[in-house]
């Protein structure tokens, strides 16, 4: 049994390695369903949360209904999931959630920013000045809201066990590799991690229970 957390940068077909690594697996993937869960439990729109998990922070967001608050409820949704084991999750936020949580594999995708370009333009059927102009923002607004929240960037290697750059390898080749690491001892849940998430989930319900 095991949890993988997949990173990735903008446009870098890190969904599609998710989705086939789980196939391969035999596991659980996950993105979207954390927002979905956090909303129905803290009764709050999808939309807002995923804004607060995906644009970059504003004057607004030192006022009550600031990211922070909406990121606690996330959190803790992703935590109460990951108790069930087997699990890919390739959603935002996913490597600082999995931070204090040893034996989770935590993955990072990257591509080289030519690679990213076509993809883009692909697409979204735009020119390249137009998918160049996408991906700085979509970066700046990232590289902000991880500094905001966390003070680390969210591509400092030291987050991850595994950075893969995809434009050296196809997805196929991605997902082997994730596979065969993934199968290791020090990968699966013990009862020391069960405990760990069990204790950092009590203190997130408790943190929640205070904003709310």
């Amino acid at each position: 049994m095991g949890i993988i957390t997949i990173s990735r940068g903008s446009f870098s077909r890190g969904v599609e390695i998710a989705e086939k690594l789980a196939k391969k697996l035999g596991y659980e993937c996950i993105s979207r369903e954390i927002l979905l869960e956090a909303s129905k439990e803290f009764n709050v729109p999808e939309a807002k949360l995923q804004q607060a998990i995906q644009d970059a922070p504003s004057i607004f967001d030192h006022i009550k209904d600031g990211k922070k608050k909406y990121v606690a409820f996330i959190r803790q949704a992703f935590l109460e999931h990951i108790q069930n084991d087997d699990l890919v999750y390739h959603g935002y936020a996913g490597h600082f959630f999995a931070k204090e949580i040893p034996n989770i594999l935590k993955v990072r995708i990257l591509a080289n920013l030519d690679y990213r370009v076509k993809v883009v333009m692909e697409r979204e059927k735009i020119s390249e000045d137009e998918a160049r102009k996408l991906l700085y923002k979509i970066d700046i607004e990232r590289r902000k809201w991880s500094m905001y929240l966390y003070g680390i960037d969210t591509n400092v290697t030291e987050l991850y066990d595994l950075v893969l750059h995809i434009d050296c390898i196809d997805v196929q080749g991605a997902v082997e590799i994730i596979y065969d690491i993934a199968k290791r001892p020090c990968f699966k849940a013990t009862p020391s991690t069960i405990k760990k998430i069990e204790n950092l989930l009590a203190n997130a319900d408790e943190y929640s229970n205070s904003i709310i």
